[in-house]
């Protein structure tokens, strides 16, 4: 049986949490680097995979730190 967490009634499985974190965490980090010009001269293509390859390691991370018993 997967561990969930009652939130309002409704029962939500770990991972979704740790994924809308990870989500949340991108967008500010993106934001960081973007207001420090560290992206001007990123190749578009290099971001298409360094992002989602992020939002995986911060949501596995997430997942180990906050749910794993």
């Amino acid at each position: 049986m997967e561990p969930s967490i009652n939130v309002l009634g409704a029962y939500f499985p770990d991972w979704l949490f740790c994924i809308a974190g990870a989500t949340v965490l991108c967008f500010l980090v993106h934001a960081v680097l973007n207001a420090r010009g560290w992206l001007a001269g990123a190749p578009s293509h290099l971001l298409a995979l360094g992002y989602p390859a992020l939002a995986t390691v911060l949501s596995l991370s997430a997942w180990l730190v906050f749910f794993q018993h």
